[in-house]
């Protein structure tokens, strides 16, 4: 149960991880969506 309860523990920290970057850019980028866009 401890891999586990690491293993979860890990995938929520890259979860939160990515929804602050993403939203971090979304503030910090605002002038460049078009690069965003053409990133995707």
């Amino acid at each position: 149960m401890g891999d586990v309860f690491e293993i979860m523990t890990y995938l929520i920290v890259i979860l939160i991880s990515s929804v602050v970057m993403v939203a971090w850019l979304k503030k910090k980028g605002k002038k460049k969506k078009a690069r965003l866009k053409a990133g995707e």
